[in-house]
């Protein structure tokens, strides 16, 4: 698909979001499960406007891009060590390295929506 600018522009495959939508729907810890038809008619009524209006993707930009997919298949399994990563810090100068936290106590990793 090209873009009014001349741009090419990648498009989601629907089976890659009807996929999502399945993985979603159980819900999670924190979400609550929403059927994949509920999905499909919120999508359809508000477009753009699921996504924050200061987000720079929509479902639709992540979806058709092979890399945000590729994300969606789990690298590690249950009892893997984390791979190592470094994330800054609040106070926006320092940075926090998974291996450094791990040599002085144990810890959690915890990833959820909280929207």
């Amino acid at each position: 698909m090209t873009h009014d600018n001349g741009t090419l522009v990648s498009v989601a495959r629907v089976a890659d979001v009807i996929e999502y939508m399945r993985t979603v729907s159980r819900g999670s810890p924190v979400d609550q499960p929403w059927s994949v038809p509920g999905m499909v008619v919120s999508m359809l009524g508000h477009g753009r406007g699921n996504a924050p209006k200061d987000s720079p993707l929509t479902l639709q930009d992540v979806l058709a891009d092979a890399g945000y997919r590729d994300l969606m298949t789990a690298k590690v399994s249950e009892g893997d060590l984390a791979p190592d990563f470094e994330l800054p810090r609040l106070d926006g100068v320092s940075t926090a390295r998974l291996r450094s936290l791990c040599e002085r106590r144990p810890v959690a990793l915890i990833f959820g929506s909280y929207t």
